[in-house]
Parts: C-alpha cells; structure tokens; sequence
C-alpha cells in the first residue's frame, strides 16, 4: 500500500530511507545522484528525517492522497512537529483543502490625471483594448487561460491608482505583470492626462486564498497526564489568548510558518513574498489575529486556516534541479496543490506546537530535539 505514514521514519537508516522515498516517488537515477551529492556535504549529517538537502516530514494524507514533504529548515523540530501535528489530523480524516481564487495584482501611480472623472470614464471605455495590450506580452499565458481578467481604478489623495488584476496560473507572476503594466502604462498616461509615477506587482495575496480544514479525536490529544478533553480545552483557550493579545498570535503564527516557509523553500519559491501576504492578511481586520483557528466539533477537535498563498510551480527558482526534485518527492501537479500541501503543512505545526505547549512545555518536546541535533553538529 503506497502510505506516507511511517512509524519510525526518522530513526531508519539512510539507504532504508531513500528507498522507502525512491519507491514512493519513482525517482530517477539522475535524482538519487542529485540526493547523493547533497549527502557528501560535510555539513550532512544521516540523523533523524534528513535526506539529501531536505528534511522529510512524513503521515500527510490530503484531499485522499499521501505526500511525503521535503522541507528545507536548519530545525529538526519543525519536521517532527508536522509529522506528528499530520498523524494526529491523519486519525481524524486527513486534510481537507481546495484553492478559493488565483488572482494576483499589480498597481499603476497615475499623479494628478486633469479630471479625475473624465480620467475614469476614458479608462473604463477602453477597458478591452487595455486588457487586450497587456495579454499580448504574455500569449502563452493568455492560451492556457490565464492572464489579465480586470481592473479597479481608485481615487487617493490626488493620485489614480489603476490595480491590473491577472491570472498567473502556476507562476507567482510578479515578472509577467510588470512586463504588463509597462505595456500599458504610457497609454493610461494618454488616456488620464496624468503622469505615471510607479507601476509594480504587489505582493499583497488577498485573492490568492487557500481553505484547509483537518479535525483530530479528541482522545488522540492525551498527552502525559493530560486527557485528550483536557489538552483540547487548554488548547482552545491557548488560541483564545492569541485573539486578544498580539505577543500571543504573532509568534502562534511563526510557528505556522515555520512550516510553509520550509516548504516553500524547498520548492524554490519565495518565502518572502507570502510571508507578507500572509502577514498582512492577519491584519486585515485592523488587528493582528491568529491564522488558524480551533473548536471542539463532537468527538472532535477541528481547525481551519484560511490564508493567501501565492506560490509558484514555474519560474524563477522553482526550475533548479533541486526544486525539481522537491516537487517530484511531492508528486504535485499544480500551484494550486502546491498551496493546499504548504497550508496543511503550516496547520499540522500549529497543532503539534500548542498541544506541546498547553501540555509537557516546548522546552521538553519539540526544542530539546532540536538542541540534540546542534550538539551532534557541533
């Protein structure tokens, strides 16, 4: 039965590991090579879930399919904090997760257009030859259905402000809007009687959303002399503290990125620019909030995490062999999957990290694993 539930997986030896993945994955010998050569690094060490230049977090079952997860993180914990928060998630169903949208924008600065509202309506008449100009520089985009679908014009201060909304399919897209915006930037500067500022992709991720749920049984949660009812009422007013208090939900929310941004960097995207969506997304009721949240639903206890993840499957980094080869252990298709695997990743963490921390304490679980890995590179 082809399975990413382990048990035991960090405590095999190398060659049973790769194996095991080898299997999993139909890897080449081009890729094992590639494995290999990361493994004659002095800086390797064959301990808990390292292989090649990835760490592999294992137990995900999502929407019905098992990954293994190659991550890319100097900290064993955050490994075993996925694989464990997937196993427990795992005995409840697996992860549930879909993509909600896949817009991303770029912006165009126009200063002091002579009439706002003449500006607007010209604008506005001319919409399909503008989108028409912008698609014309990426035409394979525009094939595969892609490409510039809208706009918004908004007024601020004396500046109008022109949000260029794209598809970008499997590509983060930022390259193909600028190339886009460039296009069509002396035209709206005709257009308006203004005079163009700045025109550049925004990193802002608010159409780019991700839905994934997983519920885990309640006794599954029973840790030391806590019971499972215990630890998932600690946990629920751990959560509630990161509502109401932002020294709380900031670093709730580290710890659910420490997972993504492994993922993420393994896959060769940019961790930066979805640590900024996602950040910004948290503030987007005028309050720094948690990412997940958590309720007792029946026998069960239940979290969602609802977040913009634009990530990328083509382009830039996402083409070395390496990023190759993460994507091929994933066995991922698309971006859109891609973000649902990263989610559910940053969902598992968050799980395992407070029911550590309501229960034995960090310090015992997850850190002094991480403290034992330092001392053997030391």
């Amino acid at each position: 039965m082809r399975t990413s539930a382990i048990p035991g997986f960090g405590k095999f030896n190398l060659k049973k590991k790769l194996r095991i993945i080898k299997s999993f994955s139909s890897l080449s010998e081009e890729d094992l090579d590639l494995i290999r050569k990361y493994q004659k690094s002095p800086d390797f060490l064959d301990i808990e879930n390292n292989l090649g230049p990835f760490k592999i977090a294992t137990n995900f079952l999502i929407n019905g399919k098992d990954y293994f997860i190659p991550m890319e993180i100097e900290e064993p914990s955050v490994i075993a904090a996925a694989s464990r928060g997937a196993k427990l998630i795992r005995a409840g169903g697996g992860f549930f997760g879909k993509y909600l949208s896949n817009q991303m924008f770029g912006q165009i600065q126009i200063l002091e257009p002579k009439n706002f509202r003449e500006a607007e309506r010209k604008i506005k008449k001319n919409k399909g030859k503008i989108l028409k100009m912008a698609n014309e520089t990426q035409k394979e985009l525009f094939k595969l259905g892609g490409g510039a679908k809208d706009f918004v014009l908004k007024k601020i201060k004396n500046y109008l402000i022109f949000y260029l909304i794209v598809d970008p399919k499997d590509a983060l897209g930022a390259n193909m809007i600028n190339t886009m915006l460039e296009k069509i930037s002396l035209y709206l500067e005709k257009l308006s009687k203004g005079k163009v500022i700045g025109r550049i992709f925004s990193n802002y991720g608010g159409k780019r959303l991700v839905f994934v749920e997983g519920k885990v049984p309640i006794e599954k949660l029973k840790r030391e002399k806590f019971s499972g009812k215990e630890t998932a009422k600690r946990i629920l007013y751990f959560i509630d503290l990161a509502k109401k208090d932002v020294f709380r939900a900031v670093t709730n929310n580290k710890g659910i990125m420490n997972g993504i941004d492994a993922v993420l960097v393994a896959t060769g995207n940019d961790f930066r620019a979805v640590e900024v969506a996602v950040h910004s997304f948290a503030f987007r009721k005028g309050k720094y909030l948690p990412l997940a949240e958590w309720k007792i639903d029946g026998d069960f206890l239940k979290g969602e995490i609802k977040i913009p993840l634009p990530v990328a499957m083509v382009g830039g980094t996402t083409n070395t062999k390496k990023a190759k080869l993460a994507k091929k252990i994933l066995g991922v298709k698309t971006a859109q999957e891609l973000g649902v695997i990263a989610a559910s990743v940053g969902l598992a963490n968050n799980l395992a990290a407070v029911s550590e921390i309501v229960t034995r304490g960090i310090q015992k679980g997850h850190l002094r694993l991480h403290q034992e890995y330092l001392r053997k590179i030391d």
